[in-house]
C-alpha cells in the first residue's frame, strides 16, 4: 500500500514565527496569508499580543500591525512561551533592547533546554539577563545595547537570530561570525522589509534600525512537516508524493539531497525566489534505498528531518551514519537517544557512537505491543509513518503532541494512503 498523490502542507513553522515576531521591530500593516497554525507558532502569536501588538484574523488571513520597537514591559510582562524554543529565543534577543522587564516561562520541556548559549551574546552587548542555571525560566530587563562583533559556534538559526535581532535596537553594527551555515529566514526577512543586512559568506552584519512591513505576505509550505511524506514515497514501493507551494531555502532541503543520493528520484521545479525560495517536489520510489554518510556540515539544512530520515536508513542497504548530531540531544526530548529506543523497539539495528547515529538496514520490522514518542512531535509523527510502513496499529504515547508543529498531520497521511 503506498503512499501516492499531492498536498499542500503548512505554513513553514520558522517563517510564521519571525513573521509574527519581527514586527514587534517593524512599522506599517501587513496581511499574511497561509501561517501555520500549530501550537508553537500560536505562542509566538500570544507573545506577541501580550506586548501589545495587534494581529486580527479575517477567514484565512491574519492582519498584523507592527509596533516599530515601542513594545514596553512596565512593571513586567510574563509571557507563557508554551513548546517553543524558538519564540523563547528570538524573543530574548527583541526584548533585551527593549524598555521593561520581561519573564518567559515555557512548558516542561522547554524549561529543560539550554539558554545561556543565547545570553552570553547578548550579556557581551550590554543585555541584562538571568536564567536558571542556563535554562529557562529567563527574565530580562530592557537595556541600552552596543553592536559586537562575534563568533557562534553552534549551528543553530536561533542562537543567530537572537544575536541579529538584538541588534537592529543596539547601537552601531553587529557582526555575526558562523561556523557553518544554517536557516537564513531572519536575514532574507530584514533584507524583504528593508533593513540593513550584509551577508558575506560565513559573516552576517546588520544596522540598526526599524523594519518596514510588506503590505502582504504569502507563507510557504513547511519542508519540515512536508518531509515525512516525500521520505515516505523514497522507501515506500510503488510510492509518488508531490508537495506543492514548498519552501525550497537550500538550508531547509538537506534531506532531498540525502534521499537523491540513496536513490529516491526527486525532482524539483522552482516556481520563485523572493523573498523565499518556493516550488513543487514530486518523489517518486525508485527501487530500494542504499545508505549514505551524513557530514556534520550537511546538519544545519537536514536537523529536523533526522528522525524520518533514520527510518528511511532502516530500510536502506549498507550502514547509514548521521555525523556530530548532538544537537538533537537539545530538543524537546534527547531525541537521539528517542531515536535509537523506538526504532530499535521495531527491530531497527540503531547505535549512537559519540555523537554519531549509525544505521545499519535494511530492516524487516517488528510489532511491538506500544510506541512511546516521548511527547515529541518529529518522534511522534515517525512513529506513525513507521507503523503505516509496516501495516501494524499498535497504541503510540504522547501523539498529541503532534499539534506543536503539524495538527493535520495525521488526515495528510490518510489521505495519501492508499489501500
Amino acid at each position: 500500500m503506498p503512499l501516492i498523490g499531492s498536498f499542500i502542507p503548512p505554513g513553514d513553522k520558522s517563517v510564521s514565527h519571525r513573521l509574527i515576531l519581527m514586527s514587534l521591530l517593524a512599522q506599517g500593516e501587513m496581511t499574511v496569508s497561509g501561517l501555520s497554525d500549530c501550537q508553537d507558532v500560536n505562542s509566538s502569536l500570544t507573545a506577541f499580543r501580550a506586548l501589545g501588538g495587534q494581529a486580527a484574523k479575517e477567514a484565512d488571513k491574519l492582519i498584523i500591525k507592527g509596533l516599530a520597537g515601542s513594545f514596553s514591559g512596565w512593571p513586567q510582562v510574563d509571557i507563557q512561551c508554551g513548546n517553543s524554543g524558538t519564540t523563547m529565543r528570538l524573543l530574548t534577543g527583541i526584548l533585551a533592547g527593549g524598555q521593561g522587564r520581561f519573564h518567559l516561562d515555557g512548558d516542561r520541556q522547554l524549561r529543560a533546554r539550554p539558554m545561556k548559549r543565547v545570553a552570553d551574546p547578548l550579556l557581551q552587548m550590554g543585555a541584562k539577563i538571568l536564567t536558571d542555571n542556563g535554562r529557562p525560566p529567563v527574565d530580562i530587563e530592557g537595556a541600552k545595547l552596543t553592536g559586537i562583533s562575534c563568533r557562534i559556534n553552534d549551528a543553530s538559526a536561533q542562537l543567530k537570530s537572537a544575536v541579529i535581532l538584538a541588534g537592529l535596537l543596539a547601537a552601531g553594527p553587529t557582526t555575526v561570525n558562523v561556523l557553518i551555515l544554517s536557516r537564513d529566514h531572519t536575514e532574507r526577512l530584514i533584507q524583504f522589509w528593508g533593513g540593513n543586512i550584509k551577508v558575506n559568506g560565513l559573516q552576517i552584519s546588520v544596522q540598526p534600525g526599524l523594519l518596514n512591513l510588506s503590505r502582504t505576505f504569502s507563507t510557504p509550505g513547511d519542508p519540515s512537516s512536508a518531509a515525512f511524506f516525500l521520505v515516505g514515497a523514497a522507501f515506500i514501493p510503488d510510492s509518488q508524493v508531490t508537495a506543492k507551494n514548498l519552501l525550497l531555502s537550500h538550508s531547509r532541503t538537506g534531506f532531498l539531497r540525502v534521499l537523491d543520493r540513496m536513490g529516491a528520484k526527486v525532482s524539483l521545479t522552482m516556481e520563485c525566489d523572493t523573498p523565499e525560495p518556493v516550488g513543487e517536489v514530486t518523489v517518486t520510489f525508485n527501487g530500494p534505498l542504499k545508505a549514505t554518510e551524513i557530514q556534520a556540515d550537511e546538519v544545519p539544512s537536514l536537523i529536523d528531518e533526522i528522525p524520518v530520515l533514520a527510518l528511511a536508513a532502516t530500510q536502506a542497504h549498507g550502514m547509514t551514519i548521521f555525523r556530530k548530531v548532538d544537537e538533537l540531544k537539545l530538543k524537546e526530548t534527547d531525541r537521539l537517544m528517542s531515536i535509537r529506543h523506538q526504532l530499535g523497539a521495531m527491530g531497527a539495528r540503531v547505535k549512537i557512537e559519540g555523537d554519531d547515529l549509525l544505521i545499519e538496514g535494511p530492516t524487516s520490522f517488528i510489532i511491538p505491543p506500544s510506541l512511546d514518542s516521548g511527547h515529541d512531535h518529529r518522534l511522534a509523527m515517525t512513529l506513525q509513518l513507521a507503523l503505516k510502513a509496516a501495516k501494524a496499529d499498535v497504541p503510540i504515547f504522547g501523539t498529541e503532541s503532534i499539534a506543536i508543529s503539524y495538527p493535520g498531520f495525521s488526515a495528510a497521511l490518510e489521505a495519501l494512503w492508499k489501500n
